[in-house]
């Protein structure tokens, strides 16, 4: 039952950040108190994921290991499965943010389409690009700064994590050297 509230928690956070793009790209830019909502939510659940996944990869090991239990995971592959939708869900939440904060500062503009967005956040967080957000946000508007900031910051965290987390997995490779 607990893998099963994990992978809904998951999907169903993953399914409303996509939600929260497309309500927030749509609904006019009056409802103030809509996108402070997004946005705070938008926020907690990246801190959420962040703070998840640093507790899994680092202390679950050491607390299990404290209280002499053993230490497993259900299965590699739905380890990662997770880990690449909370990457995911992060682009997204970053993208739903980015239309937030150019609605209630008045600067959100109207020739970008839902697909620039989510495709300038899912660059600046993949590949640490923020040519396209700055082109959508119109220049240097000094809270989208500090969002790329926080951006490239959980992109970078969240690949080594992804790293440090399954490179051992792998399975090993002979080398000539070896034999």
């Amino acid at each position: 039952m607990g893998y099963f509230l994990v992978d809904a928690w998951v999907l169903g956070n993953l399914l409303f950040s996509f939600l929260a793009v497309v309500a927030t790209y749509y609904i006019n830019s009056c409802f103030k108190i809509i996108f402070w909502i997004i946005l705070t939510y938008g926020v907690l659940r990246v801190f959420e994921i962040i703070v998840y996944q640093v507790n899994v990869l680092f202390f679950d090991r050491i607390r299990a290991k404290k209280n002499n239990q053993k230490y497993s995971i259900k299965s590699v592959t739905r380890t990662v499965i997770l880990l690449l939708h909370n990457f995911v869900e992060i682009m997204l939440w970053y993208s739903a943010m980015m239309i937030c904060l150019l609605k209630i500062g008045g600067n959100f503009p109207d020739n970008s389409s839902i697909w620039d967005f989510i495709r300038a956040n899912i660059l600046n967080v993949a590949i640490f690009n923020a040519d396209e957000i700055e082109q959508i946000a119109g220049g240097r508007n000094s809270t989208i700064v500090n969002l790329i900031f926080f951006e490239n910051i959980t992109g970078l965290f969240m690949t080594l994590l992804c790293l440090a987390r399954f490179i051992n997995l792998l399975p090993p490779v002979e080398s000539e050297e070896e034999m």
